[in-house]
């Protein structure tokens, strides 16, 4: 059969229809386009390879190795056969434009970071790779050759360099000009430069085949700029509700992206999840590291920089094979944390465990914020708003093909679906039925209606079977904590009336069998319509348990009775802890019942939300003492997380750390120090802490880390009463960790600073020690002779006298002695 040539690697003969009761075939040849030319049969006899001493192998083709391992360590002495496969084939070549980042690493090296290039501008430096491990063929550095031509014109061919031997890798420099240069490539803008390389031995598609790659040259584009909406579809009826304020771990929730909707202006953003920014500007996409920033803007004035990356994330328009869409397209993702809060909350917030880390772009932190970058990555910038707030995020586009540089914005506004739940006293755990003559307690987690920075309120509809129908108001825990509390008291009552709810004294008419229908309305919320009805209905219990208790007094004013049972509960943890000191078990034991009872009774009489910090502090201090490391850390957390602005927060994060310092947990109680410090800057426990860092540094021997830390210390607290400890100590950790120049600068630093204190004495010996091992006798020699001039009677300045008869000090002074005479002469 004769037909027109084809680059093949397999060959099949197929015949569909013969005559007879077999097909006998005589010779098969296939030959090439020239005459003569004849690939099958081979010039070499098949069989005959077997016998040679050379394994011919082809493409596909799988080498086995096997090894009859006869003498085993089997219990029957049997051997056994080991094997070994290796495929043989051929790698698909590929050719990518790159260009180079340099970043500068705190030890003082540089970092090489690759990053895809896909757009220059004229007199850019294009650098072509390409990996083809096939051409890899010599323990050198081998090349290879390549075409780059620009837009259809003619191809220039190019010769790259392995990078190393036995990479794969080759690489070469393409120099590009707007005017006409010897030795570049001319561009202009618009133009698309192909590089091509053609891979001869592949696997697909199994011929010599060219493999291209473009850049182009960039040309300016009009930016668009948009707000990703999202919503929050609810789990399922049955599911566990997930918290009201959860934004890391959603509890089961689907969270949609939805497409961008021309017509809509705002867009509606779920809280549950970040804040979401699309940038599409193809001109600003010039690298696989490319980002560009947008301001977000509330309408309070809150303003956030958010950097955006080059992302193909939260779209289902991505065509399919084309890679580095993103890339290509000029689309940018920026992710943002929100926060309820106003114009005067703190933007820049630790970031807690039930925040997302891996955002895509994040917030801009700017460097005169400081701390290390170990600090940086412990705390986050935040967007606040309110459930009032209209988000403008704008984009400043620079090169525009339509008109001058001007802004792009859109908008978007929150959304959330709120919560209903009906709790115990302490708002932890759901109940599931009701008894007369107690209080309901409603909670509402709804951030959208977070309004204002003062407490804002909702309302929550209680209906019954008899006919009760009140409205009841849920007040704001807090300015900005989007969580609303409230609780009614069951009043037994068979025929009620509705409507008529007292705000001062909220009773809820029921009775025994009743079943309380809770209802909460949520009028702006993450769904498909935009609203969210959430109602629950609950059993009144049939039947009450009594109770009997004895006081003592009864108090006409709320304030004064709630702080003599602080007083009391306060009272009892001090004879608590006299007691535990004693060694008294059975009396430390009543003191912790009955001061855990008053806090309880607090609770039940008075359950307004501004005693919950106390009462928490104080059961913490209870378990702290006991080591129930697990109650103190959460009785603080509660503390930190929804009284974050109370004057007891401070203590209760610096306590948190505590507690996971003494359970060691170090690298806990260290994130939670550094945390106190970025949330409570004018804390006066940040001395304490930088003491306690220190300190556990120095018991690590991480004394580098420890003098550092010990440093910056002096630079904030020198006046403190341990900062001549500390300074001593950062001499100490310099001589330990063998810097001595600097241990011997840091002992007369010392001596300078506190000439009085009772360590000057061995700062003036040690300072003396450090510049002796670093073998500078000239200044050990000037300062053990201070330490016994100045200090005479100290032990130091015996250990001083000591070190002076060393034949290398005998020798300075006779440098000292001999220098002083031919200064006289």
């Amino acid at each position: 059969f004769r037909f027109r040539p084809y680059d093949l690697r397999f060959v099949r003969f197929v015949i569909h229809e013969y005559r007879g009761e077999a097909v006998a075939i005589n010779n098969v040849e296939v030959g090439g386009e020239q005459p003569g030319q004849v690939y099958i049969p081979t010039e070499t006899d098949v069989l005959a390879l077997a016998n040679n001493d050379v394994l011919e192998i082809a493409g596909g083709d799988v080498v086995t190795a096997t090894y009859a391992d006869e003498l085993t360590q089997s219990e029957l002495g049997q051997s056994r056969l080991l094997t070994g496969r290796l495929t043989a084939t051929y790698f698909n070549g590929g050719v990518t434009p790159v260009a180079y980042d340099f970043e500068r690493l705190p030890n003082g090296a540089v970092d090489t970071i690759r990053k895809e290039l896909m757009r220059i501008d004229p007199g850019d430096r294009i650098i072509v790779e390409i990996i083809d491990y096939d051409r890899d063929g010599s323990d050198q550095r081998d090349t290879l050759k390549f075409e780059v031509f620009v837009n259809d014109g003619e191809p220039v061919e190019f010769e790259a360099t392995e990078t190393e031997p036995y990479t794969g890798v080759f690489t070469k420099e393409v120099d590009t000009t707007s005017d006409s240069e010897e030795g570049k490539l001319q561009v202009r803008l618009g133009d698309r430069v192909f590089c091509r390389y053609v891979d001869e031995q592949n696997t697909f598609p199994g011929h010599s085949v060219p493999r291209e790659a473009t850049v182009y040259v960039r040309e300016p584009t009009d930016a668009q700029v948009r707000i990703v909406e999202t919503r929050v579809i609810p789990p399922p009826a049955g599911n566990p509700p997930a918290p009201p304020l959860t934004k890391g771990g959603l509890g089961g929730v689907q969270v949609t992206f939805l497409p961008p909707d021309p017509e809509k202006e705002t867009a509606g953003v779920a809280f549950e999840v970040p804040l979401t920014v699309e940038v599409i500007d193809p001109d600003a996409a010039r690298d696989s590291r490319s980002t560009v920033t947008v301001k977000l803007t509330t309408t309070d004035g809150v303003e956030l920089d958010v950097a955006c990356a080059v992302s193909a994330a939260f779209t289902n328009s991505a065509p399919y094979g084309i890679e580095n869409w993103a890339l290509r397209e000029g689309r940018f993702i920026g992710q943002a944390i929100m926060q309820l809060g106003g114009k005067n909350s703190p933007q820049q917030v630790p970031l807690s465990a039930d925040m997302p880390r891996t955002l895509i772009g994040g917030p801009v932190i700017p460097e005169e914020e400081g701390g290390t970058a170990f600090e940086r990555s412990l705390v986050t910038r935040v967007l606040n708003l309110t459930g009032n707030d209209i988000v403008t995020a704008g984009y400043a586009d620079k090169l525009r093909a339509s008109s001058r540089p001007q802004e792009v914005a859109a908008k978007g506004r929150l959304l959330s679906n709120g919560t209903l739940a009906a709790t115990d006293r302490d708002y932890e755990h759901e109940v599931d039925r009701l008894h007369v003559g107690e209080k309901l307690f409603l909670m509402v987690g709804d951030p959208d209606r977070d309004t204002s920075d003062q407490r804002d309120a909702v309302q929550v509809e209680i209906t019954t079977d008899r006919g009760e129908k009140e409205a009841v108001a849920l007040v704001e825990t807090l300015a900005h904590s989007g969580v609303f509390t409230g609780s009614v008291t069951l009043k037994p009552g068979e025929a009620p009336t509705a409507g008529n709810l007292s705000p001062d004294d909220p009773v809820i008419e029921s009775y025994f069998g009743d079943e309380m229908k809770l209802r909460y309305v949520d009028e702006a919320a993450s769904t498909a319509d935009g609203k969210l009805e959430v109602a629950k209905t609950i059993p009144v219990v049939i039947g009450t348990d009594g109770l009997v208790a004895a006081f003592s007094k009864t108090f006409n004013n709320e304030t004064l009775a709630v702080e003599t049972r602080f007083h009391i509960a306060e009272s009892y943890f001090e004879l608590f802890k006299s007691h535990k000191k004693l060694g008294r078990d059975d009396q430390q034991t009543t003191d912790l019942e009955a001061g855990r009872r008053v806090l309880a009774e607090v609770m039940e009489d008075y359950p307004d939300p501004k005693y919950v910090p106390r009462i928490a502090y104080l059961q913490g201090q209870f378990a702290q003492e006991l080591a129930q490391w697990d109650d103190a850390i959460a009785s603080y957390e509660l503390i930190i997380r929804r009284y974050p602005e109370h004057t007891l927060a401070a203590d209760a994060q610096y306590k948190l750390a505590q507690c996971h310092e003494e359970r060691g947990d170090f690298d806990q109680a260290l994130e939670s120090y550094v945390t106190l410090a970025a949330t409570y800057p004018k804390s006066p426990l940040i001395a304490n802490v930088m003491i306690r860092i220190s300190d556990r540094f120095y018991k690590d021997e991480n004394f580098p880390v420890a003098a550092q830390v010990g440093e910056k210390f002096l630079e904030k607290f020198e006046s403190h009463e341990f900062a001549s400890r500390m300074a001593f100590r950062i001499g100490q950790c310099y001589y330990k960790a063998e810097d001595y120049p600097k241990a011997g600068e840091s002992f007369d630093r010392f001596g300078e600073i506190f000439p009085k204190d009772e360590l000057a004495a061995l700062a003036f010996f040690w300072a003396g020690e450090s510049y002796r091992q670093g073998n500078n006798n000239r200044l050990a020699f000037q300062r053990y002779q201070d330490c016994r001039w100045k200090y005479p009677e100290t032990e130091a300045a015996q250990y001083a006298r000591g070190r002076l008869a060393l034949p290398e000090m005998l020798q300075q002074f006779e440098a000292d002695a001999n220098a002083i005479a031919n200064d006289n002469q």
